[in-house]
């Protein structure tokens, strides 16, 4: 009886054995870091989101406030309507802070907008605090204001 070759075996199992190999470590440092770069760049914009959506959510409260100084204004006589002659203090609303500057025109010589009858009332609303200076920039608001007088158009 013949003996198997030893050769040829051991050249088979060889032969299988390349076939099945795993990653070698280069190959693995290389897919690492690859997946790495990917993740940072997914990170930073997580950040960039969260940054743009924290400002949008500031503007939109500072656009809130202005809105709320508009119908105090409202409410107030006509008559009554003038710019402060003090520095307003700051608001604070969702627990963040506004500087508030509210002009009431009703001289026709400034050339504001405003009239004996037409009172032009501008609010600004600037965020306070940290956070992009786009963030930063003042919101202004502007109407007009009329006299609740008849006037020469209408005839009884």
């Amino acid at each position: 009886m013949k003996t198997p070759d030893n050769k040829c075996q051991r050249s088979k199992v060889a032969a299988g054995d390349k076939g099945e190999q795993g990653f070698t470590l280069l190959e693995i440092m290389i897919a690492l870091v690859l997946m790495l770069i990917v993740t940072l760049g997914a990170a930073s914009l997580f950040v960039y989101a969260i940054n743009y959506n924290s400002g949008a959510y500031d503007r939109t409260l500072a656009h809130a406030v202005a809105q709320q100084q508009l119908e105090r204004l409202r409410r107030t006589p006509f008559d009554s309507l003038v710019t402060p002659a003090q520095p307003e203090p700051d608001i604070t609303s969702g627990g963040r802070t506004y500087g508030v500057v509210t002009t009431v025109c009703a001289d026709a010589a400034a050339g504001c907008g405003g009239s004996a009858t037409l009172k032009k009332i501008t609010i600004q609303i600037t965020p306070q605090g940290a956070g992009p200076t786009w963030v930063r920039t003042p919101l202004r608001i502007e109407t007009l204001r009329a006299a609740s007088a008849i006037g020469a158009y209408f005839q009884q």
